[in-house]
């Protein structure tokens, strides 16, 4: 399972869980929570964004343990803008057993971010992946 394949099958996640809008090509609309690959786009307001990174690579087999950083962004001047995302996207991710490829997803951090300029909070969270395929993952 390629990099791009764990952050369309953590976006599909979040989307089947209604937490937000997952359009690969974007064109959100400003009621919508988009869902991005990587970075939030300007719009709309209330985003996530998903990135996938390594902490140690098995020389001998290959593996890496793989995770996720979802950075959320919520409405401006809401204080809790970017927890309520965070929240609901914890239940759909917390505790995931055997989906798309994902064989467990486990929140690992968080930290606070603080407003961007637009006084939108944000937020990001980290989640280990274990695959069910760890060997097939470059």
């Amino acid at each position: 399972m390629d990099t791009t394949a764990v952050v369309t099958a953590v976006n599909q996640i979040l989307a089947a869980a209604n937490v937000g809008v997952w359009r690969p090509g974007g064109g959100y609309t400003a009621a919508e929570v988009g869902i991005f690959y990587g970075p939030v786009g300007a719009t709309p307001n209330r985003a996530i964004g998903v990135t996938i990174y390594t902490q140690t690579d098995d020389v001998e087999t290959g593996r890496a343990d793989r995770y996720a950083q979802l950075r959320f962004r919520g409405n401006p001047g809401a204080p809790n803008g970017a927890d309520i995302l965070a929240d609901e996207a914890f239940v759909a991710l917390q505790g995931v057993y055997h989906t798309s490829g994902i064989a467990r997803i486990t929140r690992t951090s968080t930290a606070p971010l603080g407003a961007d300029g637009n006084g939108r909070q944000e937020r990001t969270d980290n989640y280990q992946l274990i695959l069910d395929n760890p060997e097939a993952t470059p």
